[in-house]
């Protein structure tokens, strides 16, 4: 299996804290995903490190595809990360990263996968720059909208 990570930043003018209270939200990622969305809790309560949550979602042009997703780490307001359980590529990790810069925030996501070594060559050469790429960058615009 050949480990796929990709990092994106994005720069806000708004406190980290508030950044990273409203990503850690995972029930709030709708409102700024790059396509439909929807994110439930398992069980209510307050965002925390084994947190679960469903997710229905699309993807690539699939819709309503689903995913199990786990709070791994929360570090207010530092960092955040999330497993999500997908179909097709099995786990998913999202890592956050929230620091200070310029009187605002500069949020990273490292989005990490593992796939086989072919696999991973086509999502690197031709599904990252003309799907995933296009789908982040249209979402960060839509946090740094919503955070401003």
């Amino acid at each position: 299996m050949t480990q796929v990570s990709t990092t994106y930043r994005v720069e806000m003018k708004a406190k980290p804290e508030a950044v990273f209270a409203y990503v850690s939200d995972l029930t709030r990622h709708s409102e700024w995903s790059g396509g439909a969305l929807k994110i439930e809790a398992v069980k209510p309560g307050p965002v925390a490190v084994g947190s679960q949550y469903h997710s229905k979602g699309e993807v690539a042009g699939q819709k309503d595809r689903p995913n199990e997703l786990r709070v791994t780490e929360y570090a207010s307001p530092k960092r955040f990360a999330f497993v999500a359980n997908d179909p097709s590529f099995g786990d998913v990790t999202h890592l956050f990263t929230f620091t200070a810069q310029n009187g605002g925030t500069l949020m990273e996501r490292t989005v990490t996968l593992a796939m086989p070594g072919l696999q991973a060559f086509v999502f690197k050469t031709f599904i990252y720059p003309f799907v995933g790429k296009p789908m982040m960058d249209k979402a960060l615009a839509a946090l740094k909208a919503k955070m401003e």
